[in-house]
């Protein structure tokens, strides 16, 4: 690359041809002229061998530009080449960007384009180029100043610098001449408008005697003395005839009347006369027209004649008629949608009411559960301690036991709340509702009394719903209770359910509902009913129409809460002494499902017989306190920590391995799920049970408990603790085996072989089979075998619900990728086919071992 060169042109040069430019540029309005002048002072200022300008207009067809004007070299130079088209090099400059190159044919953007790859024969030599856009007022580029000289490295920043600026001032001049010639333009076509309204009015005026309207005239006294032939036309009437009788007679009776008056009154004040009326049309039918006329005066302001027109406006009668009724239509509906959408906003503001409430109720839960915790688990070690010590006091065992049952309430109407503020960790699965509602009717019988009649009305068909289903039964329950209050002297409690669709225009109508599919369960008593301000308010918790003492307010509120955090809808229809109806709409479940019984878990009190090992965290010191001390009561070893990080340290100073992480979900500094997970990167199989108040959400997400997570509310009891621990314990440790197979031959051999062998087992054709069973079980198989071509769909998705199930991979011979994929998970081997049930159970021995 050459250096650029010094600037040919001193400065007092270069001012004197931008100033001589600058004053032909500006004085000057004819574009050509500006043009030249341009490409002349371009080249004059650059020391260019060659000048030219482009207009930004492309040939549609060629996609070339066309050459304007030229400095230093004659257009036939030119004309034999024909026009440049919009190469790399060339386009730019009409993109409003400027090129400069020192060498042309050195430059990696020149010579791409068919037929020419260098300079075409008989082109000017170029070597050194450069081109400046010349952009106007608008942004847009009206053309481009191109300079070329034969040798190379001619153009620098200098006169760069120099043309820029001249392209600025040619811009500016270029948009006036445009602007002026514009000017010209309209003046001319002013003109040639003028000209033309006054030929038009010339027309008008002939027009105006023979045109095709019915036109009248009438003398000062109103006697009509001029028809037109279109009014003999339109009318039918006997040519010639201007009054009496014939006008009469097809002036339609109903409308004569104001008409006539209408008509004396212009007579008589001279106003403009308009009215509609009808007219008999010459075929007979009667057809509206709009009667216009005027009256026109002499130099004294004497009524010289009255000049007059009919115009046919039947269609457009019709249509404003048809346009009024619409008018009314479109009124009356926008106002029920009026209507409608201040329902909706009632509806939006009660549901943001409920919210506020249900965000104060969720924030006090956790710390009221705790002080629940510490108050109901302490009242219980006294009574055991009684117990144990065989003091018989009755005061003090009618106290405790008081006490016992307020502390319960106030856990239960604790739970109410987050039910009704949809903070309950919900545990969702697959329902049909049917056969639920049919398994709660001796309940449902024993909550009602002998004075209600229950009757339970199912749909065959029925879609399934997934949903939490103890919180459903309680649910139906509450509104079952509510409905017995309701009837004191006995009536009818009908339960029914339906497939339901919410469509759009519903929807629309009720916050936080969507539009779809739902499965809708309808409770409906025959009691005393509820008013409009009752129902508007019956979901707000403590609200309620029973006596003082006979109803915490919170039932209504709960199933609210439920319905609304498992995605569905609630709806009250009610009538004072017609009874109530309240249809709950849960949410389609779409994908097939196996509904599968619950798993039989631990009943009773259950002390540890292993002496297992189990870490509490709890930040509470009341509360770990209270745990710690029942654990150690049924048998367990226990460590404590306060924290997370304490925690995690007492696990890895442990020689023998801990069996299960107790923990509060939420603490200062790491959560229950940030303890739970740390700890598992230490001890793979370890087992997790999370116990709070108020979950938020660390392993509740959409209202839903995490696949795998175990979890305790917090007011708990004694017994419940020691239930849940072992149940989680406990899990695993069955006899059972799941055999996952495609190959249904296979398949049935293995289970048959296992079951002979004393293992009871069962099969999976396929991995969703064998996740529904699993799910189903909450884990609980010794083991679980699967073919390896289903293991990689399969592995992942139990491994996410269950760190420590263990699996046998089952493949058809060694496979090393297979060992190499599986081999950090210490919970899973691989064993090869032919398999026996013995070989199955020393696999499982030796994964145990590991």
């Amino acid at each position: 690359m050459q250096r650029s060169p010094q600037p040919t042109t001193d400065n007092l040069a270069i001012l004197d041809i931008l100033g001589r430019a600058g004053a032909a540029l500006f004085a000057d309005f004819d574009s050509e002229r500006i043009v030249q002048q341009v490409t002349d002072s371009s080249r004059e200022l650059t020391g260019a061998a060659y000048a030219a300008y482009f207009h930004n207009l492309v040939d549609e067809s060629s996609g070339r530009l066309g050459l304007y004007t030229l400095s230093g070299a004659r257009r036939a130079d030119f004309e034999g080449l024909g026009h440049p088209r919009a190469t790399q090099i060339f386009a730019p400059t009409f993109d409003n960007r400027v090129v400069r190159a020192d060498d042309v044919l050195a430059d990696p953007r020149y010579g791409h384009n068919s037929p020419h790859h260098g300079l075409p024969a008989g082109h000017l030599p170029v070597r050194s180029y450069l081109a400046v856009p010349v952009v106007g007022r608008s942004g847009a580029v009206l053309g481009g100043i191109l300079l070329g000289h034969p040798e190379p490295g001619r153009f620098g920043e200098h006169e760069e610098r120099l043309i820029v600026g001249l392209a600025g001032q040619a811009a500016i001049a270029i948009d006036n001449a445009r602007l002026f010639e514009a000017a010209q333009r309209e003046l001319a076509d002013r003109r040639r408008v003028e000209a033309a309204l006054a030929a038009s009015e010339m027309r008008m005026e002939a027009i105006a005697n023979s045109i095709d309207q019915m036109i009248w005239t009438t003398l000062p006294d109103g006697f009509h003395d001029y028809y037109n032939a279109r009014w003999y036309e339109y009318t039918g009437v006997p040519a010639g005839t201007t009054d009496g009788e014939e006008w009469n007679r097809i002036f339609h009776p109903e409308d004569q009347p104001q008409a006539w008056e209408r008509w004396r009154h212009s007579l008589a004040t001279g106003d403009p006369y308009e009215i509609e009326y009808r007219l008999r049309h010459h075929s007979g039918d009667y057809r509206w027209v709009l009667g216009r006329a005027q009256c026109m005066r002499d130099g004294d302001g004497n009524i010289t004649r009255w000049f007059g027109t009919c115009t046919d406006i039947h269609e457009l009668k019709v249509a404003r008629d048809q346009l009024r009724d619409f008018n009314e239509t479109l009124e009356a509906r926008v106002q029920a949608r009026t209507e409608e959408l201040m329902l909706a906003q009632e509806a939006l503001r009660q549901a943001q009411k409920m919210e506020a409430v249900g965000q104060l109720t969720g924030g006090i839960a956790h710390d009221f559960n705790n002080l629940l915790t510490i108050v109901t688990g302490n009242i219980g070690i006294t009574q055991r301690a009684i117990a144990a010590a065989g003091v018989n006091d009755p005061r003090a065992s009618r106290a405790l036991d008081g006490a016992m049952k307020g502390a319960e309430r106030a856990a239960a109407l604790t739970q109410r709340l987050l039910a009704f503020s949809r903070r309950q960790p919900l545990a969702p699965k697959p329902i049909d509702v049917d056969r639920l509602i049919t398994s709660m009717a001796d309940l449902l019988n024993r909550a009602l009394g002998e004075t209600v009649a229950l009757e339970t009305v199912t749909t065959p068909g029925l879609w399934r719903t997934e949903a939490d289903p103890h919180q459903l039964e309680s649910a139906i329950l509450n509104l079952a209770v509510n409905a017995r209050d309701a009837m004191p002297d006995g009536g009818k409690l009908t339960i029914e359910t339906a497939n339901a669709n919410l469509d759009e225009p519903y929807t629309a109508l009720h916050a936080e509902v969507a539009p779809g599919s739902y499965v809708m369960v309808c409770v409906t008593d025959t009691g005393c009913g509820m008013t409009p301000d009752q129902v508007q308010r019956a979901f707000e918790p403590f609200f309620t129409t029973k006596e003082v003492g006979k109803g915490t307010g919170l039932g209504l509120s709960m199933v609210y809460g439920f319905v609304k955090q498992s995605g569905g809808h609630v709806k009250i229809y009610s009538e004072v002494g017609e009874g109530t109806t309240i249809k709950l709409y849960l949410p389609r479940l779409l994908r097939d499902v196996t509904i599968e019984p619950e798993p039989a878990l631990a009943t009773g009190l259950e002390p540890s017989v292993r002496r297992e090992t189990v870490l509490v965290c709890e930040d509470d010191d009341d509360v770990r306190a209270y745990t710690v001390e029942c654990l150690r009561e049924l048998g367990y070893r226990v460590l404590e920590a306060h924290d997370g990080p304490s925690a995690i340290r007492l696990l890895e100073r442990q020689d023998v391995p801990v069996d299960l992480l107790f923990t509060d979900v939420v603490m200062p500094g790491m959560s229950g799920r940030e303890v739970a997970e740390a700890a598992q990167e230490i001890q793979h199989d370890l087992r997790v049970l999370y116990t709070s108040g108020y979950t938020r959400n660390a392993i509740v997400h959409g209202g839903r408990l995490d696949p795998g997570v175990e979890m305790i509310g917090k007011p708990f009891s004694f017994e419940t603790l020691a239930r849940t621990v072992r149940n989680v314990l406990d899990r695993g440790r069955s006899e059972r085996v799941l055999v996952v197979e495609g190959d249904d031959q296979v398949r049935g051999l293995a289970v048959e072989a296992l079951a002979s062998s004393g293992v009871p087992s069962e099969g999976a054709a396929t991995a969703g089979e064998a996740l529904g069973k699993v799910r189903a079980a909450r884990g609980d198989y010794a083991f679980v075998v699967i073919d390896a071509e289903l293991a990689e769909a399969l592995v992942a998705e139990l491994r996410a619900q269950h760190r420590c199930l263990a699996i046998l991979v089952a493949s058809d011979g060694p496979d090393p990728a297979l060992v190499e994929r599986y081999a950090d998970d210490r919970c899973i081997a691989i064993i090869e086919k032919p398999y026996t049930a013995a070989r199955l159970r020393e696999a499982n021995a030796a994964l145990a071992a590991r």
